[in-house]
């Protein structure tokens, strides 16, 4: 649902990762020399990256935890010589593409990079993922793994005649012990995807301390008055009712309900989700979409916010859509699909998205639909989505997309007269059943 808004952004979120660990593979030591590769391609092998994980590193030279202690530095310089593992010797192992993984730090959120203005020293600075920020993650068949820098095209080193608490770099074209590390998951589990937030809609209003509601918005050429009525806004029965109505306000022939999470309930990467239930007939526009909480911040706004749909429907029975606007890519968005669940929209399904520093994945009902890398956003322009976002949940009647779709211009812009005789006789409603908010740890 492409539109600008002004709202003021209050809050954000943060989940820090558990404390603990999991062996994954031996950590004993071998000479350096029998443990030198024939080829690095001839190690790039199953154990495969733990993606999603988060994990902790032991050098074989040392014993010891990789660490990225920002109290050592501005720049967070990567040492091995921790004899236990926290906050900063725990690192998610993110999908960084073409067969590369980042290491993000669990402390900050940043990522650790092979910087070559520094020799390729490992620091831990950076927020954003380009090459500097990739590494092969190499089996060694040993129960360890190296870590080979595209920056360098070379191994990270634990090498102690540099010191005994010296930094690593990304500097050794051949493997050893030195260039060897085991590794565990932290919170001694296999990592998996954690609740962390969810509103049921078990009680008989809405909850203020997750939503808000939204009556000033008029973008799209829609039709509609949103309202905090509870004939357009309602929860009982163990589910959320938006509700669209044939009834005059402020100008607008229509009136119906909008809840944001705005200030209140936001989430930086991960995954959200909501089971929905949703009126047919051409010109209803119920949606459940993701928005920056930038949107508000000077120079920023909407598109360069960023946008994420999550499911639209326009009023027809077989499909949904899904897309992403942002700077070079709204309104007409390039990026975009529709779906087609399995039964009517008008059955419960459930819709879901997961966004990471990489890519943008769609589900219905546990089914994968589509899948939008990093790569082909940036054709269009800036990637905007490593920023906390906001879950938006409204029911729009008419408005630009819908009548792109239906053609309708009489009665009302996006509306055909059989739609809107359907409201006036019978309200129409956009039902939620639960809204989940969840990370991967």
């Amino acid at each position: 649902m492409a539109l600008n808004m002004k709202k003021a952004v209050r809050s954000r979120w943060m989940l820090m990762a558990g404390i603990g660990s999991m062996l994954l593979g031996a950590s004993a030591c071998t000479p350096e020399a029998a443990l030198a590769p024939e080829t690095p391609e001839e190690l790039k092998q199953p154990l495969a990256a733990p993606i999603g994980q988060t994990i902790w590193l032991k050098a074989c030279l040392t014993g010891k935890f990789v660490s990225a202690d920002a109290n050592l530095g501005a720049t967070a310089p990567l040492v091995a010589d921790r004899a236990a593992a926290a906050g900063w010797e725990l690192f998610q192992i993110v999908d960084a593409g073409n067969g590369t993984i980042a290491l993000r730090v669990s402390e900050t959120g940043k990522y650790v990079s092979a910087d070559t203005n520094l020799g390729g020293q490992l620091v831990a600075d950076r927020t954003a993922i380009g090459d500097w920020e990739r590494f092969t993650w190499v089996d060694f068949g040993n129960g360890t793994i190296g870590l080979l820098a595209k920056s360098t095209g070379k191994y990270v080193s634990t090498d102690t005649n540099r010191g005994a608490n010296a930094p690593l770099y990304a500097d050794r074209t051949s493997a050893g012990c030195w260039e060897a590390f085991s590794f565990g998951t932290s919170g001694g589990g296999t990592g998996g995807w954690k609740q962390i937030w969810s509103d049921e809609f078990d009680g008989t209003s809405v909850n203020t301390s997750n939503w808000s509601y939204i009556t000033n918005i008029h973008v799209n050429n829609e039709q509609q008055q949103y309202t905090s009525s509870p004939n357009n806004v309602q929860v009982s029965n163990g589910t959320l009712k938006l509700i669209a109505r044939r009834e005059w306000n402020n100008g607008y022939p229509f009136t119906s309900g909008r809840l944001e999470s705005i200030g209140k309930r936001e989430f930086r990467h991960g995954a959200i989700e909501a089971r929905l239930k949703m009126p047919v007939g051409p010109g209803l526009w119920p949606a459940f979409w993701l928005l920056g909480n930038d949107i508000n911040q000077p120079g920023v706004g909407w598109p360069a916010c960023g946008e994420l749909d999550i499911m639209e429907n326009v009023g027809y029975g077989d499909w949904v859509s899904g897309a992403l606007h942002g700077p070079g890519y709204s309104g007409n968005t390039p990026i975009n699909g529709r779906f087609y669940p399995s039964s009517p929209v008008s059955d419960w399904h459930t819709y879901r998205t997961e966004y990471s520093p990489t890519d943008i994945k769609w589900f219905i009902d546990g089914q994968l639909v589509k899948t939008t890398l990093k790569s082909e956003v940036t054709r269009y322009g800036n990637w905007v989505y490593d920023k906390p976002m906001f879950i938006i949940l409204n029911l729009a009647v008419g408005g630009d997309y819908p009548a792109g779709v239906n053609g309708a211009s009489q009665p009302y812009h996006g509306v055909p007269q059989s739609t809107a005789d359907l409201i006036g006789r019978t309200p129409q409603v956009f039902e939620v059943d639960w809204v989940r908010a969840y990370q991967w740890q």
